[in-house]
């Protein structure tokens, strides 16, 4: 549309209109994609801090060393998504996002300080990966619903 053509007030609310539904797609969609992101990483960064009994330092270092460079992935990955996507992200969501991402990170240091607990069954082992996962899969859920 070049400058020199003017557009009255009904067509200028008629393309105000068309942008703003256009806006909310792109807010729900990017909304969608982040909650999935989240439950998938929280689900990965459960299991790793549940194999991260399994396999101790003390007992498989390289396992122990794998399995923190698959964490590292994991934020690294979880981050650029975040980065990407936060733009699109519908009001109140980028709180929401970090709140269940610290929760998850403050919970998975608590994982990692509970090996010097010593061994632990396989229950507690499960358990521990359940409670890590939860902030940021409850949060994905949240974010794929609205």
């Amino acid at each position: 549309m070049s400058s020199e053509e003017q557009m009255n007030a009904d067509e200028q609310l008629a393309a105000l209109n068309v942008v703003q539904q256009r806006m909310e797609r792109a807010s729900g969609y990017g909304a969608k994609l982040m909650g999935v992101y989240c439950v998938i990483l929280g689900l990965l960064i459960g299991s790793l801090a549940a194999l991260l009994q399994v396999y101790r330092p003390e007992k498989n270092f390289t396992g122990f060393i794998i399995l923190t460079a698959l964490f590292v992935i994991a934020v690294v990955a979880i981050s650029l998504a975040y980065a990407k996507l936060y733009r699109s992200l519908p009001r109140g969501f980028s709180k929401l996002y970090l709140r269940g991402f610290f929760g998850s990170m403050a919970l998975y240091m608590v994982a990692v300080a509970m090996l010097n607990a010593g061994e632990m069954g396989w229950c507690v082992t499960a358990l521990t990966g359940l409670i890590v996962a939860a902030p940021l899969c409850l949060t994905g859920i949240v974010m794929v619903r609205k």
